[in-house]
């Protein structure tokens, strides 16, 4: 039988991911991907439409795909310090879901359609749940 050296505070062995923070990250893997993804097709698009419309109708499009290009990749980025338990990567991570956030609410407000709140109530929670796990994080 092998013996595991455990921390005695939480009872995981040491040097471990939590498989809830592995959870969360692959889930953060998951939608900053298809964030970037969604992103870089916009990009592409409002370029296109900038185009067929003579720049300044898609202008406004571009910024904001290009915000949403930023927020992913800081999310996916936090997440990936995370996985690798450095303490940095949760700050990096929330400064990626504010930019998300915020760009969300400003871009509802500046369209005149209403706020996603789906877009403000998951990055809220992954914040918290992160949170919950920065004891397993180091510097």
């Amino acid at each position: 039988m092998s013996e595991e050296l455990l921390d005695s505070a939480t009872g995981e062995p040491n040097g471990e991911r939590p498989t809830f923070l592995t959870v969360l990250c692959i889930l953060t893997f998951i939608g900053s991907g298809l964030g970037i993804l969604g992103s870089i097709l916009m990009v592409v698009g409002a370029g296109a439409l900038a185009g067929y419309l003579g720049g300044a109708a898609a202008g406004g499009g571009l910024i904001w795909s290009i915000l949403g290009l930023i927020s992913s990749a800081l999310s996916f980025y936090g997440a990936l310090q995370m996985w690798k338990l450095k303490a940095q990567g949760f700050m990096i991570y929330v400064a990626g879901a504010v930019i998300g956030m915020a760009s969300g609410v400003i871009a509802s407000l500046s369209l005149g359609v209403g706020i996603n709140f789906m877009g403000l109530v998951f990055p809220i929670l992954f914040i918290v749940l992160y949170n919950m796990n920065r004891k397993h994080l180091t510097a």
